[in-house]
């Protein structure tokens, strides 16, 4: 059975990314450490292609930046319009249409693995039954989510995102769609706080990605920046 992997991103000078750390590091900085972590991110679903039939793909929210150079390592598919829930439902059915199960993870918990992933995959693929795997985030939200089965789209729209039960909300409503997996709790990054611990976490990775090391090295030119955060 095959599957999919799409990493939502944003394009850097077409939308507004990172701004809370914008805010205290400067844009330039907060859209280096964007790129940086999305490119770790896609490395990790470039690993999980290669131990699996799974297919990796950026989901864009700017229709104009499909071709964009950021972008150029992996297929790209348009977020559509609307808020988050209604952009992750576009996401999810479009790749459902074409694959057995999809993945769908964020492009800020850059120190998420192939191997956690793969928990994801051996679990999804099943002919009968519905499946579903869920990976809450420190802050109360979700870093990933991924099923076998069709979503209502009123269960994408009707969470309420950004708040600190975001997780607590989607999960209770995916539960009645079948049996769920819940993969490891990780940290996502909004603020300026959230770095020291990334760079922690991407320390004790076992056996990090070429460019979780090149995020880690960009992390440690900050210190002066962000340590007394």
């Amino acid at each position: 059975m095959s599957g999919a992997i799409a990493v939502f991103v944003k394009t850097p000078g077409l939308s507004p990314v990172k701004t809370r750390l914008a805010a205290i590091l400067g844009k330039e900085t907060a859209e280096a450490f964007h790129l940086a972590s999305s490119q770790s991110v896609s490395s990790v679903a470039q690993a999980l292609s290669q131990q699996a039939d799974i297919k990796s793909y950026y989901a864009v929210a700017e229709k104009t930046a499909l071709n964009h150079s950021y972008w150029e390592d992996m297929p790209c598919i348009w977020q559509g319009e609307g808020g988050l829930g209604e952009r992750m439902a576009h996401i999810y059915q479009t790749l459902l249409n074409e694959h057995d199960f999809v993945i769908l993870v964020g492009a800020d918990i850059p120190q998420m693995t192939a191997a956690e992933l793969l928990n994801a995959v051996n679990w999804l693929p099943h002919a009968e039954q519905a499946r579903l795997v869920f990976g809450p985030s420190i802050d109360g939200g979700f870093w990933v989510f991924g099923g076998n089965c069709p979503v209502p789209h009123s269960l994408w729209t009707d969470v309420v995102y950004s708040t600190a039960d975001t997780g607590a909300q989607f999960f209770n409503k995916i539960e009645r769609l079948g049996n769920v997996k819940t993969l490891a709790a990780l940290r996502d990054v909004d603020e300026v706080s959230d770095l020291l611990p990334l760079r922690d976490a991407l320390l004790n990775l076992a056996e990090p990605l070429p460019e979780q090391h090149e995020l880690m090295r960009f992390l440690d030119v900050l210190p002066a920046n962000f340590a007394k955060y």
